[in-house]
């Protein structure tokens, strides 16, 4: 006897074993009366279960492109469980449409402070969007408007708050966006200091140019890290801040190196193709992989 897909779905939940990547394939590009039945089921299921169903499909969703799982992700958007929440959002990366961001804006003020982090993290790809011209004047206003609140709103988790900072770096020519960004920059507060250096990468002002520079040389490893993120964030702009960026490709510190490497890649040019091309060589095979991988991209970039 052949089942329906609603008692294929609810098997997934009611199997002693947990489904496996292929049983979750039922759950691929599904049309909305699909949906509709599959949430119908699936706040039946057992949180350990539904929590293992979202973390295959994440892995999922970046691994086998030619499945949609997004019209999923959405429904779960509305989740009891935070973490579920956190994941849905994780998962609709692609999902550019206005309405996706309209709702992550919505989701700043979400009752769970990760699943508000989470949204906001997600929503500077709009923003990028908006920058470049993407995104109609009015959603760009909105998107600007509800980061500029969120940045600003003592009632948010500090976490939230730098996150937004981060997302506001792409409005470069918003007055109060930059000075938020100087604000949190001038903070005690060592992550809304990062964030602040991640947000001057990404408006590619050369007025915080100095600040970038200085944070480059900082005692400081996540300074340096994100310092060298921002000169990667500016691109060949920023090609003045190279002799500062280069020691660091050479970094004890392994995530600042591959930072560093990335970095290089991003600003091109005769002498980070040089240096990129030592560290191919390098008997690190985790350095001279990024290295490898930058120097693809600059080859793309001359095509």
């Amino acid at each position: 006897m052949t089942l329906s897909f609603a008692e294929r779905v609810a098997q997934l939940d009611t199997a002693e074993t947990a489904p496996t990547r292929v049983d979750l394939k039922l759950l691929a590009n599904l049309g909305p009366e699909s949906v509709y039945i599959f949430w119908e089921q699936w706040q039946r299921f057992s949180l350990d279960r539904r929590r293992h169903i979202m973390h295959l499909l994440a892995e999922l969703a970046e691994e086998q492109i030619q499945l949609d799982y997004r019209p999923v992700f959405r429904a779960c958007l509305a989740d009891h469980d935070a973490e579920i929440r956190v994941l849905a959002i994780e998962g609709l990366w692609e999902d550019d449409h206005e309405q996706m961001m309209d709702r992550l804006i919505q989701m700043i003020h979400d009752p769970a402070g990760e699943v508000r982090a989470a949204a906001v993290i997600s929503l500077a790809r709009f923003a990028y969007r908006a920058e470049i011209g993407e995104l109609p004047l009015s959603a760009a206003q909105r998107l600007l408007n509800a980061l500029l609140q969120t940045a600003s709103d003592p009632e948010q988790p500090s976490e939230v708050r730098r996150r937004a900072v981060e997302a506001l770096g792409y409005f470069a020519d918003s007055q109060e966006a930059q000075a938020l960004v100087a604000r949190a920059y001038s903070m005690d507060d060592i992550y809304m200091r990062e964030s602040a250096v991640l947000a001057m990468g990404r408006s590619m002002r050369p007025q915080w140019f100095p600040y970038i520079l200085r944070e480059l040389k900082s005692p400081s490893p996540s300074l340096r890290y994100e310092a060298a993120r921002a000169v990667g964030e500016i691109g060949e702009d920023g090609r003045e801040l190279l002799p500062a960026l280069l020691p660091l490709v050479d970094d004890e510190d392994t995530e600042i190196a591959l930072a560093a490497i990335w970095a290089l890649g991003q600003v091109g040019g005769p002498d980070a193709r040089r240096i990129l091309k030592r560290i191919a060589r390098s008997r690190d095979e985790v350095r001279a992989q990024v290295a490898q991988d930058a120097l693809a991209e600059l080859d793309l970039d001359t095509l």
